[in-house]
């Protein structure tokens, strides 16, 4: 894409709501490789599955690495889970 052709692109509504969260390629690309995966593991073997392999993935990440798992928490306690729910699905 020529740098003139960037500017005349639409980005969605999603992403200008997530501008943290997807402030370079490698945040986004990482972030929907995940949602991906779990979308496909929701279709092939159920949100039950799914839901278990994201419990126990996060339970090895948060016993490998405590910190991150304290920092997070702490982060995610300032902010409202509810209002970026409600945002995502305006």
């Amino acid at each position: 894409m020529k740098p003139e052709e960037k500017n005349n692109c639409k980005r969605s509504k999603s992403a200008k709501k997530f501008p943290r969260m997807f402030n370079n390629a490698s945040n986004f690309i990482a972030v929907y490789t995940v949602f991906c995966i779990l979308r496909i593991m929701r279709e092939q073997l159920c949100l039950e599955a799914m839901l278990d392999y994201m419990g126990t993935y996060l339970k090895i990440v948060e016993s490998n690495n405590p910190l991150l798992k304290e920092s997070v928490f702490k982060a995610l306690s300032m902010i409202s889970i509810k209002k970026i729910y409600e945002d995502a699905m305006l």
